[in-house]
């Protein structure tokens, strides 16, 4: 089974595109300035060669015309320049200054000119490197004239320029990719001020927007964002206060129903039935209640109303005060790092809205937890933790984050019970408070961890529970 790679991002894209196009610029630069450089280098070796074979050639000329004069002394007679080999040709016969290679073999690529009567110049690849070759026909002693110059300084010269040519192509490369990366991080820098700003919104700092700009390509983008999140807080906001004020305006015929059914709980005038369908009532009314007290408090977090005050308060008095109020019994909170008169850790909260999240998840361990083991209070890693704990099934992995949304209820919940909506303000809570909640399994039940940052860890408490 084949893997395919991952696709290449938009910065390593732009970064990808800046380096090829530097990389072919620069190949074709260097290309064009190579093969100009080599036509002019060897055009002007030719020259020197030529004009060099032509003086080599009257001194030959004039040795040869002398009468009797050896064709090897004559060439003997002639200083070739360093680097350099002459042949005469004459009466079929070769003569040569030098006994490294043969003439004929050499002056092969001009001498059919040279036999016509023309001066000839060419480059022969018999020699390393190659050599430039210069023919002269003698016509007034019967003779040619060849030298041959290995062009070991124009080898040496083009090869270092071939070097500085791919260094140059090289580095310009590279700088290439570097002005792709600049150019690439400037053009996405609004992209991810517009990240920042979603990661921000999306974790409920609805106040947040994207800075004015006087680019005139990114106004649009900046004002349609800043609408679009102003449109957004102001329908949570218009949400939040119609849930809240349909609660508050349930409360009222709510507590009225539960006044009447408690008198006709106690009435000694109604059959069984009745009795038994009163106490339903009031138990169904009892949990309606319930919901509409969540809801009236989640209403008002999500609108943004700030009854927060906040006071640095124990963790364990915060657990403690909690299983009071709910009527639980205060043993069974576990602290295990405040034993004796110790304080424990110490965490800024608003205690009211704590001690009701608290509360909420005591009566969920009750009601789908088949009852509250234990309530533990520890600092860990700068954090306050409180674990409440159950005797339930627990909750399956998959159930564990979605439980803390509005009316979710895991697999193993009892059908008829709860709000639905505990979890939930529990999350928002303690969300507001900048902790976190989670649920985790024991093996034996579920474990539920409300997590709240120290008092002294906190650069600006106010900020921390809004």
């Amino acid at each position: 089974m084949t893997r395919r790679l991952p696709r290449p991002g938009l910065r390593a894209s732009v970064t990808a595109a800046f380096a090829l196009g530097a990389l072919l610029l620069s190949v074709a630069l260097s290309v064009g300035t190579y093969v100009l450089a080599r036509h002019l280098l060897l055009e002007q070796r030719e020259r020197t060669a030529l004009r060099q074979a032509y003086a080599d050639a009257a001194l030959v000329r004039s040795g040869l015309g002398t009468s009797g004069t050896p064709v090897s002394e004559v060439l003997g007679g002639v200083a070739p320049p360093a680097g350099a080999s002459m042949y005469v040709r004459q009466d079929g016969s070769w003569y040569s200054s030098t006994l490294d290679q043969s003439g004929e073999d050499l002056t092969e690529v001009v001498r059919p000119l040279v036999a016509e009567g023309e001066v000839g110049v060419g480059w022969t690849s018999r020699t390393e490197p190659h050599a430039v070759v210069v023919g002269v026909p003698l016509p007034a002693v019967g003779a040619e004239y060849y030298e041959v110059s290995v062009a070991r300084e124009l080898d040496a010269t083009l090869h270092t320029l071939a070097v500085a040519l791919a260094v140059g192509a090289a580095l310009t490369t590279v700088a290439g990719a570097g002005l792709g990366r600049a150019a690439s991080r400037r053009v996405l820098a609004p992209l991810t001020d517009v990240t920042r700003a979603a990661v921000d919104i999306s974790a409920g700092d609805l106040e947040r927007r994207l800075r004015d700009t006087h680019d005139p390509d990114l106004t649009s983008l900046v004002s349609s964002f800043n609408d679009m999140v102003d449109a957004l807080h102001s329908r949570i906001q218009r949400d939040a206060r119609f849930a809240a004020d349909v609660s508050h305006e349930l409360r009222t015929p709510v507590t009225t129903l539960t006044t009447s059914l408690a008198l006709l709980e106690r009435a000694d005038d109604l059959s069984p039935q009745a009795q038994q369908a009163v106490r339903l009532m009031s138990a169904e009314l009892s949990r309606f209640r319930r919901a509409l007290e969540d809801l009236l408090a989640l209403g008002r977090l999500e609108a943004g109303i700030d009854e927060a005050r906040v006071t640095t308060t124990a963790a364990h008095e915060l657990a403690r005060q909690a299983l009071v109020a709910s009527g639980r019994r205060a043993d069974l909170l576990e602290d295990l790092d405040g034993p004796g008169d110790a304080p424990g850790p110490l965490v800024l909260v608003d205690r009211p809205q704590m001690v009701r999240a608290l509360v909420n998840l005591y009566d969920n361990a009750d009601l789908h937890g088949d009852g509250l083991v234990a309530v533990r209070v520890a600092a860990r890693g700068g954090r306050a933790e409180i674990s409440v704990r159950d005797r339930g099934p627990g909750v399956p992995e998959q159930d564990r984050r979605r439980i803390f949304e509005r009316f979710a209820r895991a697999g193993g919940s009892r059908p008829g019970t709860g709000s639905g909506l505990g979890l939930s303000l529990v999350a928002e809570t303690v969300h507001r408070h900048g902790g976190d909640v989670r649920c985790d399994s024991t093996g034996s039940g579920a474990e539920f961890v409300v997590g709240l940052p120290l008092a002294d860890s906190l650069a600006d408490p106010a900020g921390g529970a809004a």
